[in-house]
């Protein structure tokens, strides 16, 4: 046998090896919210399906706005991970380009009737090339959008929390037990936050307005109207009459919970990480605090969904796998992703939100007004789907991912500038980014 024959050989050997395995190494990226139960038990999920695998996994966990960043960056540059969890950016964008693995099939396995209707909309994404939907990422869980409210402030005032609370019922609330600078009726997010933006979207959709209508280039026309001037000009109001501390202007996604767990505000709108810390912590406010649905709105953050994106078949697999054994047992998703986070996040499965419910009524989740599972019943956006067009686009993820309205929104508070003026520089943005990517 000649020397270059087997230096051949050894060559192709050492290239099989390579091969089998990149294709057993995974990279594995993990968005991490405020609720490190989830966090650390995303992490065991993967490190067991990994070693009963024998898969050689990395694992990044990233904070939310470096998450963002670095998942934008990946996408353009064509280098993504393998697979994301938790990711509340990319899904859409990193669909639309084509880059993302459908999981129709997984939905399916684990039993697609089991899963709220609501929340599949939120990945049913159009394919850019067949023109066919299909499900690229499969949301982990629902994020209600509740107001804490402090019941021991509300009962000093003589008020009570009506059966079906909406915004003029909470301005009211919050103005009748303001009493700056010792407590601010309202913890109004108002810097350059994810928090800013959803706050400012629940009180626009509960005027009545949207931020897309259509992909069309004028999609974005319905945000420039009298629902988003009315709604920026009763934010101004409440911050010049300091029911919104002045602060608030400066706040980033943490500044809400921080003013609320300290006492410095009465009622905030945020998820359910505020309770959750106040708990863990041992804070006394966790016992007056009650977590209400205003009828109105319920603006939902549940895109923080797990995708795999497009490369080898072998790899692909595994990253279906790994998604499907994270949430095959239900049970166990329903105990460490929702029960331990304190009902930050809740169940996408039906069987397990029924199981929710019961518990609420049997006493388990007091500091819910009503039912936590209500909430499934009403959810009009998220990262990447706005209301009224009802589905998601990556223009949507984009406007939210860039913070694009709390940039232009601080001016009325900083410059004093025109709630018209700004509705109508954000509407012509946005018209722009729908022109730019779906056409004119």
């Amino acid at each position: 046998m000649s020397g270059k024959f087997l230096k051949v050989t050894f060559f192709v050997f050492l290239i099989l090896i390579t091969l089998g395995f990149a294709a057993k190494t995974l990279e594995v990226w993990i968005a991490t919210t405020f609720v490190d139960a989830q966090n650390d038990w995303l992490r065991t999920k993967v490190e067991q399906w990994a070693k009963e695998k024998g898969v050689t996994v990395g694992i990044s966990l990233f904070p939310k706005e470096i998450y963002t960043e670095k998942i934008v960056a990946a996408i353009e540059s064509g280098n993504p991970p393998d697979v994301v969890l938790q990711g509340a950016a990319g899904v859409v964008l990193a669909a639309e380009k084509g880059l993302l693995v459908p999981l129709d099939d997984i939905i399916d396995k684990l039993g697609r009737s089991d899963f709220y209707e609501e929340i599949l909309k939120y990945t049913a994404i159009t394919d850019p090339k067949t023109g066919e939907k299909h499900n690229y990422g499969i949301p982990m869980f629902i994020e209600p959008r509740t107001v804490s409210v402090r019941v021991d402030l509300l009962k000093k005032a003589g008020i009570e929390i009506p059966k079906e609370p909406d915004y003029n019922w909470l301005i009211k609330a919050a103005k009748a037990v303001n009493n700056p600078p010792k407590v601010y009726g309202l913890g109004f997010p108002l810097g350059k936050c994810y928090d800013a933006h959803d706050n400012i979207m629940a009180l626009i959709y509960a005027k009545g307005g949207g931020l897309i209508a259509n992909k069309g280039p004028h999609g974005a026309d319905i945000f420039n109207t009298k629902p988003t001037w009315d709604a920026l000009k009763l934010i101004k109001e409440l911050y010049d009459e300091h029911v919104i501390p002045p602060d608030a202007i400066q706040w980033t996604d943490f500044g809400n919970n921080l003013a609320f767990m300290e006492g410095r505000i009465a009622f905030t709108m945020n998820g359910l990480s505020i309770y959750y810390r106040m708990v863990k912590e041992g804070n006394p406010i966790a016992k007056v605090d009650k977590e209400i649905f205003l009828k109105d709105v319920v603006i939902d953050t549940g895109l923080k969904s797990a995708f795999v994106f497009r490369s080898t078949p072998d790899k692909e697999k595994l990253g279906k796998d790994l998604i499907y054994y994270i949430f095959k047992d239900k049970e166990g998703y329903r105990v460490n992703m929702c029960e331990a986070a304190k009902l930050y996040g809740l169940p996408i499965f039906k069987s397990q939100g029924k199981i929710i419910s019961q518990e609420w009524r049997e006493g388990k989740w007091p500091m819910f007004a009503v039912d936590p599972m209500s909430a499934t019943k009403a959810l009009k956006a998220s990262w990447a789907m706005s209301y009224p067009i009802g589905e998601p686009t990556s223009v949507a993820e984009r406007v939210m991912g860039s913070l694009l309205i709390p940039e232009k929104v601080i001016r009325i508070f900083t410059e004093n500038a025109d709630p018209k003026e700004v509705a109508k520089e954000i509407a012509d943005a946005i018209n722009k980014m729908l022109a730019e990517t779906y056409g004119k």
